[in-house]
This record gives C-alpha cells, sequence and structure tokens, in this order.
C-alpha cells in the first residue's frame, strides 16, 4: 500500500489543539479537548498509522519522544515536519513537553464518569482499530498514565497505550471535527443572515456630556475578609471594592466570577465602578475558583446550586457586618443589590435575578454526543447528576442583574428564565469559542420576559472583556474550533470600554442619576460608538423573523 510520507503530521496538527486545553479545563471540555489529541496528534504505543483509504502514513512514538525530550527533529520525522511553519513546531513541542499532575483518584473520577465514558465512546469513532472497544484502550490509557511521577503527558500517555498502534481513521477524524462546538458555527451562520439587515444608514447621535470610560472621582482600595458557611463547611474569601466616592444611595454590587477565576477577573471594571462610588462585593466561590481548580480540576456537579448560595450567604454576612463591624457600619446597601457575573458566574447571577435551574430539562439537553458541545455547555451538562429537578434561589434583595457572556444554553430549560423578576443586562460575543453567542445567549433573551437588553459585540471572543493581567500567555494555543484566536490585551480595548459604559449605566438605573445616564443604554449610543474592530450593537427584543432562524439554527445538526 502506498504511504505518503509527511501528510499525516501535517494534517493532523491542524487537530492537536485539543490536548492544549487540558491544563485550564474541567472534566467535560477536558475530555473535549485533550483526548481528541492524544489519538489524533502524537500516534500509538509505537507508532500511529493514519490512514485514509489504501493510503496511510506512520510516525514512530519514539521518534516523537526523541523530539519532545531533545527538540531536535529525528530523521524519522523529517518529511512531517517539513510541512509545518516555525510555529507549528513550537507548538507540537509544547504540546508533547505538557505534564499534568493529577491526584490518581481525580483521574479515576473523570474517566469514569458518565460524562467521560461517553466522550470516550464519541472519540473512539474516529480509531479504526476493532480491538479498541469503544473507548476502553483510551481509558487505560489515561489512568495508567496519569500515575506517572511527571504527571499525565502525551507521550507516556502513549506508552501506556495498551494496543501496538492507533490507526486514525481520517474521513472519521474530520467528520468528528465539524460537529466540534455546534453552537459556534451556528452563531456563525446566523451572523452571516443577519448582519446585512442591520442598520447601517444615516441617524443622529445622541448629547453626550461626559466620557463614562473615564475614571470617576473616587481612590479606589480592595479590602479581603474571610467568610466561613459552617452549615455547608465553606470558607469563602470576600474582596471588597470600594472607594472614597461611595453614597449611601448608590446600590451594592455583587459580583460572581467565572469557572476557574478569582477577584480580578474583571479587575479593570470593579475599580472602575468603584471609583463612581459603587461599593463592589467579590466573593470567590471555594469549589470553583483558581486555586480550587489548579488543584483538582475536576468540579462537582453540586457546584452549580453551591455558587449562588455564595452569594446569597454572602450578602446575608454583608447585613450582620453592616450593624455590628464598625469598620463597615452603613457602607453595603444590601437592600439594593445589582448581582453581576461573567460565563460560569452569569449563570450564577441570572439564578439570583429569578431564573429556575431546570434539571429535568438539562438532562434531555445533554443526553446526546458531548463531542458537538462547547466547554460552556459541557460544564452545564455536570449538574445532570443533580439528585433534583428544579432548584431556585431568587433573592428579593436583588433589583438589576448584568451577565457577561453567560453559560445559559441548558441549565435554565425552556422556561427557567420566564422567572427572571429584575431588569437584565446580557452581553454576548459573536466569536466566542467558551459560551457560544448564539446557544448561551441570543436564543434564551427571548425568555426573560422583565426589562431587558442584549448587548452584542462583533468580533469579541470569550476573553476579551477580562482584565488583560489576568489572561495567561495565548500564543501556545492552536486555533481550532473549540481553542485559540483569542483577542485580548490592547487589542480589545474597545470591547473593555463597552463594558465600562454599560455597567456603569446599568448600575446608575438604581440610583437617583439614572436620568443621567439613560443615554448609556440606548441602541443609537452604541452605534455611535462603535468601532470598525469591533461593531456594536444594542436590542431590546429579537425580531420574528430573526427568532425563526434562530430555531431552525438550533435543531442543524453539523
Amino acid at each position: 500500500m502506498p504511504e505518503i510520507p509527511g501528510s499525516g503530521f501535517s494534517i493532523l496538527s491542524q487537530l492537536q489543539g485539543k490536548k492544549l486545553f487540558f491544563p485550564l479545563s474541567f472534566l467535560t471540555s477536558t475530555i473535549v479537548s485533550s483526548f481528541l489529541l492524544f489519538p489524533l496528534s502524537v500516534r500509538a504505543a509505537e507508532s500511529v498509522v493514519i490512514r485514509q483509504g489504501f493510503i496511510y502514513a506512520t510516525v514512530s512514538v519514539k521518534d516523537l519522544k526523541e523530539f519532545a525530550e531533545t527538540g531536535k527533529v529525528p530523521l524519522g520525522l523529517l518529511g512531517y515536519f517539513s510541512f509545518l511553519t516555525p510555529e507549528q513546531k513550537q507548538q507540537a513541542l509544547g504540546a508533547l513537553n505538557i505534564k499534568i499532575k493529577i491526584q490518581d483518584e481525580t483521574v479515576d473520577a473523570i474517566v469514569n464518569s458518565q460524562v467521560g465514558t461517553r466522550l470516550l465512546t464519541d472519540i473512539d469513532t474516529i480509531i479504526s482499530s476493532e480491538q479498541s472497544q469503544g473507548g476502553t484502550a483510551i481509558k487505560e490509557a489515561i489512568l495508567l498514565s496519569g500515575k506517572s511521577p511527571q504527571g499525565l503527558s502525551v507521550i507516556n500517555f502513549l506508552e501506556n497505550y495498551p494496543l501496538s498502534k492507533i490507526e486514525i481513521n481520517v474521513p472519521k477524524a474530520f467528520q468528528v471535527l465539524k460537529r466540534l462546538n455546534q453552537g459556534f458555527w451556528q452563531t456563525q451562520r446566523l451572523l452571516l443572515e443577519v448582519l446585512p439587515k442591520f442598520p447601517t444608514g444615516d441617524f443622529q447621535p445622541p448629547p453626550i456630556t461626559f466620557d463614562p470610560t473615564q475614571a470617576g472621582p473616587g481612590k479606589v482600595e480592595i479590602t479581603q475578609i474571610e467568610l466561613l458557611d459552617q452549615q455547608r463547611n465553606r470558607n469563602i474569601p470576600v474582596y471588597i471594592y470600594s472607594s472614597s466616592a461611595a453614597t449611601p444611595d448608590k446600590p451594592l454590587i455583587l459580583y460572581s466570577h467565572g469557572r476557574g477565576s478569582d477577584y480580578q477577573e474583571l479587575r479593570y471594571l470593579m475599580e472602575h465602578l468603584a471609583s463612581y462610588g459603587y461599593t463592589v462585593i467579590v466573593p470567590e466561590h471555594p469549589g470553583s475558583n483558581a486555586t480550587y481548580v489548579d488543584k483538582n480540576l475536576f468540579l462537582s456537579p453540586t457546584e452549580i446550586i453551591e455558587r449562588p448560595q455564595d452569594l446569597i450567604f454572602t450578602l446575608d454576612e454583608l447585613e450582620k457586618l453592616n450593624t455590628n463591624d464598625p469598620r463597615f457600619k452603613g457602607k453595603f446597601n444590601t437592600n439594593n443589590t445589582l448581582v453581576f457575573g461573567y460565563s460560569y458566574g452569569g449563570a450564577t447571577a441570572l439564578a439570583l435575578a429569578g431564573g429556575e435551574f431546570q434539571i429535568d430539562e438539562l438532562r434531555k439537553n445533554c443526553d446526546q454526543s458531548f463531542i458537538t458541545f462547547s466547554l460552556g455547555k459541557a460544564t452545564q451538562c455536570l449538574a445532570a447528576e443533580l439528585p433534583k429537578d428544579r432548584y431556585h434561589f431568587s433573592d428579593p434583595r436583588i433589583k438589576r442583574a448584568i451577565s457577561f457572556a453567560p453559560t445559559a444554553s441548558v441549565l435554565f430549560g425552556k422556561t427557567g428564565l420566564n422567572k427572571v423578576q429584575v431588569p437584565t443586562l446580557i452581553l454576548t460575543q459573536s466569536s466566542d469559542k467558551v459560551t457560544p453567542a448564539l446557544p448561551e445567549q441570543i436564543a434564551i433573551f427571548p425568555q426573560i420576559k422583565t426589562e431587558k437588553l442584549l448587548l452584542g459585540v462583533l468580533g469579541a471572543t470569550h476573553l476579551s472583556v477580562r482584565d488583560p493581567g489576568t489572561i495567561g500567555d495565548q500564543s501556545w494555543i492552536p486555533i481550532t474550533p473549540i481553542s485559540g484566536g483569542e483577542v485580548i490585551a490592547e487589542a480589545s480595548k474597545d470591547v473593555r470600554n463597552y463594558a465600562k459604559i454599560i455597567a456603569l449605566a446599568t448600575a446608575a438605573q438604581l440610583t437617583p442619576e439614572a436620568e443621567k445616564y439613560q443615554v448609556f443604554l440606548t441602541p443609537e449610543y452604541y452605534r455611535s460608538i462603535s468601532t470598525q474592530a469591533f461593531p456594536a450593537r444594542l436590542i431590546t427584543d429579537i425580531p420574528p423573523e430573526t427568532q425563526v432562524f434562530i430555531e431552525e439554527l438550533l435543531e442543524t445538526q453539523y
């Protein structure tokens, strides 16, 4: 049979970004990302065969190991590497040298969970060997290599793979790729349909008397306190952003961070709000913050219901401090609270605003191939293991809600967001691969029946709104359907300015200055400040014809 030297690596190097998310991702997103790479980009126990019909290419694991250890390309890989750019070679070297140290019981829990078993079965469809047995070989290799003192790596995975070779079926592999992260591709199709209908004609920009992107008059300071919820055995670090401009008529802002993050996630924005006199409270969720995820990777299915309780408990404790602690007496306007969240925290915020977690509906939506899921949807699907069908965490102290790029496609079912009781703002970013705009934000927007706004930022990615100081190096992450391509730092300054404006204006609606800031909550204003790099559009509802197209897209299988 004819063998084409080099063809396999050049094709499959495009797919290898899956493994690179492993250190950052939890359970399902981890398995989707990493397990695709293990069989795809770095070959089997002795070799990997990449096959398309009668044409195949073979790569030796020994050569890969030598490359990983020395950084020099062995003779056996020269044909493959001739197809790669210097950047791709460095990415391949980086992928081979990632070592992940995880406790044995954590690895075992991941691969033996319902989600893990289903994902392994999905991934196994691209392996031609009849002996692979529905992901059993991959599972065995993961379990064995996870026990290595050096940590789980591509090389020790390959060395522990129980078969002599892995045969990759290229046509099937590309079919899998086409199905990855359906929500992201559905979003792009929606934009192709809807963008031409956006207003482009002349309009009268609203009069503006000041620049809301500039800092307010207050000098900001950050105070940390520790709260212990004895009933749930959760120690909650709480960070308080406040300034000399604080006044009693300003609402309290209660913020929920994303999965694997911390209180500095949107630091620039917290400081911006505090400089205008708002006191911002940021509790870290101990079961899903950066400290926990760095050590465990694996989140408990109960974390989705623990997080709203963290916020409620924090408000309860602040009320006590408001009365009993001289340091904080009268500082926390808990009965006039704006809840604010980002990503995983965006769903938490919607829950406190009245949204109902509909786990019975979620189980139905999650009972399908996990290959099609985004990382955000996969995270939500962990909740399928919760014991109850419905959870409700509405708090009457919440008077308004902001949710940036929330993970909300399946968690609230078909009617859970009907129960949102307060005015709500959702921010969505068109190039977000983690929480794709169409299923996670746009499709759920009509559910909300109260006063609402949807701010769409075209071209922005999931991390575009993040504080640049909290984002690690992204250059080594390849651009794939579920990873890479993040627009961050100076390149996403416009997006962060939009965030400053709309968050400040939304908070001001709970103050006597509401009318002064109302102009910053109008569609005309965002058309007037839109930049070429990041056009922004603010809407209050989705037109019926677009809603029909959305429903058709969500039924599309790629």
